[in-house]
Parts: structure tokens; sequence; C-alpha cells
């Protein structure tokens, strides 16, 4: 019987897990895969011995008083990983703490191989990294061609075959519980994100967007109030919205935009959502004046999204701190939407980019990959 080791340490993180899990099982249905997960390991059929809260911290004032904790945490698990000897250890995303855990487990003497499964993003940031790659993991599974083709040429041992979203994504469906309820209305998409600083920073931005858009009359605003909110989060964020009088869509957020003429949103994964459904974003990312200069000078790109680093083109706006203003945003969306040339030039970069993510089951290729 396989014995494999599998952490993740967020949502994102654990979504991951369980489509990794779930392929791996499928191919050795024997396998004992266990470590630190969330629902979605645990859904799949993996074994929670910590919860992936454990490592669910926001902002510099949570981390340090933990860190005793999270020090005793990789301790407690690299113990177990060295008394027990899985095959291989999985260490999904959250790279501070699972480039600090591998390191450990080589120091302890840990013979087995640790795979980097969406490692950091050292292509953008943080490039002395690599080293640690290097010379604790056997193996990287990134994300993003760019990504693949950048640890390749600075010696890390990486596959790549697909973004796990090219699977993922075709199944996305308007519901008819969304057709009957907006009809042949003309929606722009709201996105808001999922985390606190994402809420605090861009619902107000959002509200004004909205507020323009219902007064020109022309195209409905919806905001998305997708499942995955915390609940603290869910009722701040629908209580706001509708106060305001605007409309929620309390389903996925993929559907809302699949519903959808165009999107404005918080910058992430959801830029990405939308380019594989094949709608247009306005990329807004609300930061403090001084940290902006800041990661200006120790951030290696020159885009925050996803897509427009797929072609090197502009084929989302990006509105960063002072210019995440709702007028400009509206701008943003009716220069798309009014500009048929402009529609037709975007249209085709969105096919282009989608073409980058890949043609395969993403999950079930990191399967194969960690019994060759």
């Amino acid at each position: 019987m396989k014995n494999i080791f599998v952490s993740c340490g967020e949502v994102s993180g654990d979504i991951y897990a369980g489509e990794f899990i779930h392929e791996y099982l499928k191919m050795n249905p024997d396998a004992y895969m266990w470590g630190m997960l969330g629902p979605e390991g645990v859904n799949a059929g993996g074994h929670m011995r910590w919860s992936y809260e454990e490592l669910k911290l926001m902002g510099i004032f949570e981390v340090i008083p933990a860190l005793p904790r999270i020090f005793k945490l990789r301790n407690q698990i690299a113990h177990e990983i060295m008394k027990t000897q899985p095959e291989a250890v999985i260490l999904i995303d959250s790279p501070d703490y699972h480039l600090m855990l591998a390191h450990s487990l080589r120091k302890r003497g840990y013979s087995g191989k640790i795979i980097s499964l969406i490692p950091p993003t050292v292509w953008a940031w943080r490039t002395g990294r690599v080293k640690n790659l290097k010379r604790d993991f056997d193996l990287c599974l990134p994300l993003f061609s760019f990504e693949h083709n950048f640890l390749l040429s600075h010696g890390v041992h990486s596959l790549w075959k697909a973004h796990p979203l090219v699977h993922n994504m075709k199944e996305v469906q308007i519901p008819e519980e969304f057709r009957k309820r907006f009809g042949d209305e003309k929606i722009i998409a709201l996105m808001p994100g999922s985390r606190y600083y994402d809420i605090k920073f861009h619902l107000d931005i959002l509200l004004g967007t909205a507020e323009i858009l219902r007064h020109e009359g022309k195209y409905l605003p919806v905001f998305s109030a997708a499942p995955g909110l915390s609940e603290k989060l869910s009722d701040e964020l629908k209580g706001r919205v509708r106060d305001s009088g605007f409309e929620l869509w309390n389903g996925e957020g993929r559907e809302l935009m699949l519903g959808s003429c165009a999107v404005a949103g918080v910058s992430g994964t959801v830029a990405v959502e939308a380019m594989m459904l094949n709608r247009y974003m306005v990329v807004i990312y609300n930061l403090n004046r001084i940290i902006y200069a800041i990661l200006k000078c120790i951030v290696h790109v020159k885009n925050i999204s996803v897509p427009n680093m797929l072609t090197d083109k502009q084929i989302y706006p990006e509105l960063l701190c002072r210019n995440a203003r709702p007028d400009k945003i509206v701008q943003e969306l009716h220069s798309y939407l009014e500009d048929e040339k402009r529609k037709r030039e975007i249209d085709l970069y969105l096919i282009e980019a989608k073409k980058l993510m890949g043609e395969d089951n993403a999950a079930s290729y990191w399967a194969e990959c960690i019994d060759k």
C-alpha cells in the first residue's frame, strides 16, 4: 500500500489537494493519503491528521504571535513523516511554511520524494528561493507554462501539461434559475473577492461602479456572493449590497461571469476564470501607496493579471491604487462593450491566451507524475 503525505494551508490549496487526491486514488485505490488537509482533501479520500486551518493567518500581526505554534507544528509533522516514511511528500502552495518544512525534512535525513505542487512564484519575486527548490525538492508542478519555463531555465526539475481550470471550467453552465431571474438583461458581473482584504478595500469601489451603471441604465450590475466566503464576510457583503439596492448572485461566481457581458473585480484567480469563459474583465487592486512603491521595487513583473502575463499583451486593463476608481472602471467597460473593433481584438487575444493554458486534466497529470 502506497503511503503519500499531502499538505495544504489555505482554501485554494485544499481545492488542489482534493483534485489531486481524487485522481491519485483513482489510479492507486489502496493508497493511504494523509496529512494537513481541509474539507476538499478529506472529501476526496484523504485522512486529515492536521487541519489546514492551522495556517490560515491574515497579516503580520497574526503571524508573529503564531510563530512558536507554527514551528511546533512543523516539528510535529516532520517527526511524523520521519517516523512513517511516506514514499512521497506533496506540499501544496503556502510556500513560506512548506519551504521550511521541506528543508527540515532533508536535514533530518528524509530521502523520499518531496514535490512542490503549486511552487512559489519565484518568477515574480524572491527569486532567491529557486535555490531552495533545487536543494530540497525532487519535482515542481506549476500552474502555468511560463512558470514551468522559468523553473527549467533556472535548473529546477519541473513538469507541466495544463492548468486545472482547463478541465474544471468545461462543465460551467448558466443555471436555469439565473435565466429566469435575469432574462435578457445585459449584466456586468462585479467580483469583490473572497478574502477580508478584498472586501474591505474594494467593495466601496465596486458599489460606486454599480451606482454609475445603474444611473446609466444600460447594464445591470450584479454582485457575486460566492459560497466560499466566510459567514462573517458573506453577511457583510450581502448586507451592504442589498442596503444599496443592488442585485446579488449567491451561486458560483463562474455562473455569474458566464451569464454576463463583461466583468469587473479584484485581481486573482477570478481573472483566469473570466479568461476561460471568454469574458472581458477590468482588474482592480487597491494598495496602500507606500506598499505599492515597495512592491514595484521587489516584484519583477509588469502585470498583475495572469491573462496579461500569458501573452504579454494588455488583454485586461489593470487599475491599481488611486486608478481603481468607479469612473475609470466604467470607462474601461464601455471601451470594450461599445467599440466593436477593440472588442474583436480583445476576444482574439483571449483565445490566444486560453491556448497557453494547456489541454489536459492537470490533476490526473499530477497523479501520474508522482510515480514517475
